[in-house]
């Protein structure tokens, strides 16, 4: 794979001893769609809680991912994912999915995505979003979690409802959760993802919708920029787009990944479910981590100086998009940066800056994808 120029002065700077901290052997990295390879990476010791240190020699300091909202995301990988930049292992943020309750308690219906596969969920904060009455709200936990093998349908009695997968669902009962008899959606971690669907959602729509609904929900944010990825053709043709919305007070920023928005195509990325290495984990998801190599790979040779000029970055994603963030997160906050997937994702946390709102998106074209129209999305043809 590529080797970007961060990853360079990265390995040298490694290789002339300047970084000064400890070097341990992990297993299960790997480069492109291969995997396999132990890479080096820094003791977690060596690694501040939310913080990154900077070198002696002034080396840029490495981008790490805040916190990160999902929402009906398919599992990722097993063991879960976790956090290498924290004591207890645990991202900050929340995974949520919703339940319906039915048949005086015996049945349950869930979102569908959050239940496509077996693996485990990564270890973050859990909320299960009911219409009607008590929500539940897990914290995550150090050690084992049972929350990542939520849902399940171990015991019987649980079914997956597609309905349950959209934004019209998730919208109201982030607005109103109510968790042991009180009314929480104004608290973290629901305040924020509550403002954060919207997001997740809007990365299967036009930048000209997208605009004036990021105003009126997130007054002083801006997209800052929307790149999409195109491959294939007829059938096979795919988007893959990659919004950055920027906050213009702390100079936040939120990174969010799209969904499944190509049956024919991407089904197959979901249905890919054997383990590979990835970032120095093992058993990822094939069809998930093959998928977030590709989009960085090609993307973020525009996305990377802008992710540079962010405060703090909050990954977003509504299904295969919060797969997809389990994953560059884990890998962005292991901070193995002589791994060749942690180098195809990686950028340098420089000084915040302020960017400038888009009026368009841009567009990669994989060699031989259709050009079929000036800024996707396009018409599906079927």
């Amino acid at each position: 794979p590529l080797v970007r120029p961060w990853a360079l002065l990265a390995t040298a700077a490694l290789a002339a001893g300047a970084l000064g901290m400890a070097l341990v052997q992990r297993g299960g990295g790997g480069a492109g769609a291969g995997g396999g390879a132990q890479t080096p990476t820094l003791e977690r010791s060596a690694v501040l809680t939310g913080t990154v240190q900077k070198t002696s020699q002034g080396m840029p300091s490495l981008g790490y991912v805040e916190a990160m909202y999902t929402y009906g995301a398919p599992a990722t990988a097993k063991p879960a994912l976790t956090n290498l930049m924290s004591e207890d292992g645990c991202f900050k943020g929340l995974r949520s999915y919703n339940e319906d309750v039915i048949s005086g308690g015996v049945t349950k219906e869930v979102d569908a995505g959050a239940i496509s596969n077996f693996y485990p969920h990564s270890k973050i904060a859990t909320a299960v979003l009911h219409q009607d009455g008590e929500s539940i709200y897990v914290p995550c936990k150090g050690g084992d979690d049972p929350a990542t093998l939520w849902p399940n349908d171990n015991d019987g009695g649980v079914f997956a409802d597609w309905t349950l997968h959209w934004e019209d669902d998730y919208t109201p009962r982030l607005l109103n959760v109510q968790v042991e008899q009180q009314n929480v959606s104004s608290l973290e971690p629901f305040h924020q993802a509550y403002l954060f669907v919207l997001l997740a959602y809007k990365t299967y729509d036009s930048t000209a919708h997208t605009l004036p609904a990021i105003h009126a929900r997130l007054p002083g944010w801006k997209l800052v920029a929307t790149e999409t990825r195109i491959q294939g053709s007829g059938s096979l043709y795919d988007e893959d787009p990659v919004l950055l919305v920027q906050d213009s007070k702390s100079l936040d920023c939120a990174l969010v990944f799209t969904g499944t928005n190509n049956i024919d195509n991407e089904l197959g990325t979901s249905m890919t479910t054997y383990g590979a290495g990835y970032c120095g984990f093992a058993q990822v998801h094939d069809g998930y981590r093959n998928e977030l190599w590709d989009i960085t790979h090609d993307l973020w040779p525009v996305l990377r100086p802008k992710l540079s000029k962010c405060n703090k970055v909050y990954c977003v994603g509504h299904s295969l998009g919060g797969s997809l963030c389990e994953i560059f997160t884990a890998c962005a906050n292991s901070q193995r940066f002589t791994d060749p997937d942690y180098q195809n994702q990686m950028w340098s946390k420089g000084t915040p800056e302020a960017m400038p709102e888009i009026e368009t998106g841009g567009t990669v074209y994989v060699d031989g994808a259709e050009h079929r129209c000036e800024e996707p999305p396009c018409p599906k043809n079927r």
